[in-house]
């Protein structure tokens, strides 16, 4: 790649450094196409995938070579009391002074891009709401409780009452009753027995299948592979079995 790509590359990097850190351009980068489509899916993915990601998280294939980490874009919601800041996020957008008042020059200003004419119609008004609106789509939403993830990934075999009372299709045997985990093991609640069979799933010899799902795997592909949340997760299901052990 040219010296001149690699700067062009660099420049359609960084976006949004979240809610409450601004990213300042002084210019919009002179040599980046305009693209037809109005989409903010297609917006995204040309201007902005590059440092934050397909999945705007903030590791797009360029995140190394900035000096600030792009932000994840899924929690600007989450980091402003559950608000999507859509001013602020247009705002940052088109370069607007108020919003622009701090931190480093690694983020393009857009919104010239969005408002070259095209066939005497300027149609970056409409890119750029759609852009800010595809944003707000992608807003993750509140962390689920430790009673709502057993609910949704262990009651269909245990329970709710964690009793093993649930259906257990073959050819899974009756899975066992959580409750009494700790009045098995002499009193203490294996820990770590139970992390770990979250994470790997318990395997039947007999016939290699799982004789329980293996819940860090199906976590990692729900959460897009991101392992802090992954880790939270199966921790929080071991602290609500915990919570529930029979006296």
């Amino acid at each position: 790649m040219s010296p001149s790509k690699i700067a062009i590359t660099l420049w359609v990097c960084g976006f949004l450094a979240g809610c409450g850190t601004q990213i300042a351009a002084p210019d919009a980068p002179q040599d980046v196409q305009l693209i037809r489509s109005l989409e903010g899916v297609d917006l995204f993915r040309q201007y902005c995938s590059s440092c934050h990601g397909l999945d705007a998280r903030g590791n797009g294939i360029m995140a190394l070579a900035l000096k600030t980490q792009p932000a994840d874009l899924t929690v600007l919601a989450k980091n402003n009391h559950g608000q999507f800041p859509a001013d602020r996020v247009r705002g940052i957008l088109n370069g607007d002074a108020s919003f622009l008042s701090h931190g480093s020059r690694e983020m393009p200003i857009w919104g010239p891009i969005f408002h070259q004419i095209e066939a005497d119609t300027d149609w970056g008004n409409v890119r750029m709401a759609n852009l800010v609106e595809y944003l707000q789509s992608i807003q993750a939403g509140p962390a689920p409780t430790s009673a709502e993830l057993y609910a949704k990934n262990c009651a269909a075999c245990h329970g709710s009452d964690l009793k093993g009372t649930g259906p257990a299709p073959e050819p899974y045997k009756a899975p066992p009753d959580l409750t009494t985990l700790a009045r098995r093991h002499g009193g203490k609640f294996p820990e770590a027995q139970v992390l770990d069979v979250l994470r790997n799933g318990v395997v039947i010899p007999a016939h290699g299948l799982a004789d329980m799902p293996a819940w860090g795997t199906d976590s990692r592909l729900m959460d897009n592979g991101n392992p802090a949340e992954v880790s939270q997760r199966i921790h929080q299901l071991v602290d609500y079995v915990k919570s529930k052990q029979a006296q």
